[in-house]
């Protein structure tokens, strides 16, 4: 059996232009979108892995910090949901 861990952030760190963005890549097939990220009834799962330059190109200002926080704490994932905790780390944003 494999598991893993994940982050759980609040969506108030991502701009509401990102979350869009986010929603549009869930929906592109899996070999377009320039960040694995997978939606969810309240947010978004991204995975953490480091990205080639090309695609770390395409990522909004904001989530490669989330992205970095999720990798340093040893995690898969970052779920960023619209009740998770901030994090005083990283900027929030209004929506």
């Amino acid at each position: 059996m494999e598991t893993g861990q994940y982050l759980v952030l609040s969506t108030a760190h991502i701009r509401c232009a990102t979350g869009q963005l986010l929603t549009a890549w869930a929906d592109y097939p899996p070999h377009r979108r320039p960040l694995c990220v997978a939606p969810t009834q309240y947010g978004w799962f991204l995975h953490t892995m480091t990205l080639p330059p090309e695609a770390q190109r395409c990522l909004p200002k904001e989530l490669p910090a989330i992205l970095a926080l999720g990798r340093d704490n040893g995690c898969d994932y970052v779920l960023l949901d619209s009740d998770g905790p901030t994090e005083d780390l990283l900027p929030t944003f209004p929506w």
